[in-house]
């Protein structure tokens, strides 16, 4: 009987014997130098790719692989192979689909101008010392003067500014240098290889890439749709239909690869031609983002950090190539940085983008991998280009993160609020969504706000979606026609038509605009500060992150909401209500204990007042024996003498005082009215040594609502709750808020 090949250990077999287990070893060694050189590199902030590369330097010949024990052991050829065969899978692209003549030609002069910079140092270093094969060399000056969009858009994703204004612009920027480049290496590669044979052979080569477009825009594209439509509403697509999806992607790469050009190039072609309503593309990224960026990704960088050698570049012919690599850095510096300043973009501004543009990724380190496997550039060269894009994008991170701040633009804007605003005139408001759920509560809000045709509301709808992968983020107004197209293929369009029959319904008291965000969850915060800046609200309305049952039990918890609200409650340049809904919102109950976010939920509250259907009591909790300042004590009179004004003859309102000790007899004040009311108004801050919330922080679990706030958001209540906090342009305050955050 024969004995099996893969015996084991028991059988004195090592456990490194064979390719299936090296492999093994090596994503875990790869994985433990990936932590190590993390914790040395995190004072920096670099990004994850230098990070990676960093621990395959260190993997490499240039240090630990000096050992031939180690490296014969972890590394033998035939096993590295399998290694850097499995991680090539771990690279995606992304799409973006709004350009502007900006950004045309901040990208041609970004590429044309680094392009000469660099030939002209090569035609320099070339006449006293031939170097590499010239081909090679301007294949190489013209990969590194080109800014692939999927590096920019890692980059922005992974220092959260992907949605910011410079973000955008950045996107726009290197989706141009992509379609040319891709247009640029089709036509040399494949017109010039056919006019070689045959002057007739282009007109077949022509039919041929003419019918590929036409089958991804009028077959694949439908099918993709079709196949997608299947999917109920608002439920992860079926294992069947993701794997007839992921079917459609490689045919149609195949089909890429069959014209002349790379796999990546075909789904470049499919994601242009998809519609921006479907979520097929986001479908395919959410289900392979974990096992791609996660573990393919950091081991395709680390493996191309182990191609590096650092001994082959200390020496002369180094340095000239190093010229021709500074050439083409310096040049993309210039052709990027002038223009930007042309077009009257500010200088700081200018620099951020420029710097950003110079920024390079994975599509290099795959350019530069293939061309040195093909044996086309030397372990020197490779070497060198390695380095210096760690350089060039490490130094480059440290200087955007300390230029760029997304949130100066509307922390700068004077704040905003109900409290400033006449009573009498229009409220200017903005609601984001995040599900169809939220849409009845905020309508409902809004009603109760006392829009009339004389001051009609004016409200900016924004929905939030989450973007998977790194894809260019989106914030667009959505018209009619839009809506129609959309409700078609996800649920975005259902709820910008609910809003729309609702401002029908309303009669003109109602003005609604839809708009819709597409960002990361960490920065999703400064589409809605920016959109809040631009339509001059003076309060944004954000949904609370847990949702109930009927019967009062938590149903749903969504991180990425309250990821959104804790820094929305920051940096906001307006004031914020924070809502947590239960139910219908009709009567009002506003606790007053005093303070800037209790005086604006007073205003509010007063405001809501004036609405025919609407009564309104307010509660005003008074500590026994504690003296507040006496600024506070005369803004607080000032609006309890607006409240006593609203009374006089108003029978809807009424006030009542109670009088507290600590937060228990707070506790039981609010216990004893929570039947009577459909929605409470409270102020999220209260001073913290104060009695009437004393003992209750010690309970609270979302301290972003505040000690109050949180202890009517718990499951104990069924009326919703509406936590407001007034912007106010106080520093100290502002930082008191911040501290509470971090309690």
């Amino acid at each position: 009987m024969g004995r099996c090949q893969f015996s084991g250990f028991w059988h004195g077999y090592h456990p490194l014997d064979n390719n299936t287990s090296i492999l093994l070893a090596d994503i875990v060694a790869v994985f433990i130098v990936l932590g190590f050189a993390f914790i040395l590199l995190r004072p920096l902030r670099h990004p994850k790719i230098i990070i990676q590369i960093v621990a395959g330097i260190i993997m490499g010949p240039s240090l630990l692989a000096q050992s031939k024990v180690y490296a014969a052991t972890l590394f033998p050829p035939g096993a590295r192979y399998v290694l850097i065969t499995f991680a090539e899978f771990g690279i995606d692209t992304s799409l973006v689909k709004s350009i502007g003549r900006k950004a045309v030609v901040i990208s041609l002069t970004g590429i044309i101008i680094p392009l000469v910079f660099g030939v002209a140092t090569y035609k320099i270093v070339q006449r006293t010392n031939p170097l590499e094969h010239t081909s090679v060399l301007l294949f190489l000056i013209t990969t590194n003067a080109l800014t692939p969009f999927i590096d920019i858009s890692g980059l922005l994703y992974e220092i959260n500014i992907l949605n910011s204004e410079i973000g955008r612009f950045a996107s726009s920027i290197s989706f141009v240098s992509d379609a040319y480049g891709w247009s640029l290496a089709f036509i040399v590669r494949n017109i010039g290889a056919a006019l070689k044979y045959s002057r007739t052979e282009p007109l077949s080569l022509i039919a041929i890439v003419v019918g590929y477009y036409c089958s991804v825009l009028f077959l694949i594209r439908p099918l993709g749709i079709w196949i997608v439509s299947f999917t109920p509403k608002n439920r992860p697509i079926g294992e069947n239909q993701f794997i007839v999806i992921l079917c459609i992607v490689l045919v149609n790469g195949f089909f890429a690869e069959y014209i002349g050009e790379h796999a990546r190039y075909g789904a470049f072609v499919l994601g242009l031609a998809l519609p921006s309503g479907t979520t097929l593309g986001a479908i395919i990224t959410q289900k392979l983002e974990v096992i791609c960026t996660g573990l393919l990704l950091p081991i395709f960088c680390a493996t191309s950090g182990l191609k590096t050698q650092i001994s082959s570049i200390v020496n002369m012919s180094a340095a000239k190539t190093e010229l021709i690599i500074f050439a083409g850095y310096f040049g993309k510096f210039i052709g990027t940085i002038f223009p930007s300043i042309y077009f009257k973009i500010p200088f700081k501004e200018s620099l951020t983008l420029t710097l950003i543009l110079c920024c390079k990724e994975i599509m290099e380190i795959t350019v530069y991998g293939a061309m040195r496997d093909s044996q086309m550039i030397t372990t020197q060269t490779y070497t060198l280009l390695i380095f210096n894009m760690i350089i060039a994008t490490g130094v480059a991170t440290i200087f955007i993160r300390h230029l760029y701040d997304p949130s100066t633009r509307y922390m700068a804007n004077t704040r905003r609020t109900i409290t400033n605003s006449a009573q009498n005139s229009g409220l200017r408001m903005l609601v984001c969504i995040h599900s169809e759920e939220n849409v009845s509560s905020f309508t409902n809000l809004i009603e109760v706000s006392n829009p009339t045709k004389e001051n009609p509301t004016f409200v900016f709808v924004l929905q939030l979606v989450e973007i998977t992968g790194r894809a260019a983020s989106i914030l667009v107004k959505l018209d009619k026609q839009n809506n129609l197209l959309a409700s078609n293929l996800d649920y975005s369009g259902q709820i910008s038509n609910a809003f729309d029959h609702y401002e029908n319904y309303s009669e003109g008291s109602v003005k609604i605009q839809n708009f819709k965000a597409i960002a990361p969850c960490a920065s999703m915060h400064d589409d809605i500060c920016t959109l809040a800046v631009d339509q001059k609200t003076s309060i944004i309305i954000v949904p609370f992150h847990k949702t109930w049952a009927i019967d009062g039990t938590a149903e749903a918890n969504i991180p990425f909401l309250r990821t959104i609200n804790k820094n929305v409650l920051k940096k906001a340049p307006c004031s914020i209500g924070v809502l947590v809904d239960r139910g219908e919102i009709g009567g009002n109950l506003s606790i007053l204990t005093g303070g800037a976010d209790d005086r604006e939920a007073l205003a509010y509250s007063i405001r809501m007042a004036g609405h025919p259907n609407v009564s309104l009591t307010v509660v005003q909790l008074i500590a026994s024996g504690y003296n507040t300042s006496s600024d506070q004590n005369n803004l607080d009179k000032e609006a309890m003498d607006e409240l006593w004004a609203s009374i006089n003859g108003n029978q809807k309102i009424e006030h009542e005082e109670e009088s507290v000790r600590h937060g228990a007899d707070t506790a039981l004040v609010i216990q004893k009215m929570a039947n009577n009311f459909d929605l409470v108004i409270v102020g999220r801050y209260h001073e913290p040594h104060s009695p009437v919330t004393l003992g209750l922080i010690e309970w609270s679990e979302c301290p972003e609502l505040g000690v109050l706030g949180d202890m009517l958001a718990s499951s104990s209540f069924r009326f919703s709750v509406l936590v407001v906090q007034h912007n106010s342009p106080d520093q100290d305050m502002v930082k008191v808020y911040d501290d509470d955050f971090e309690n």
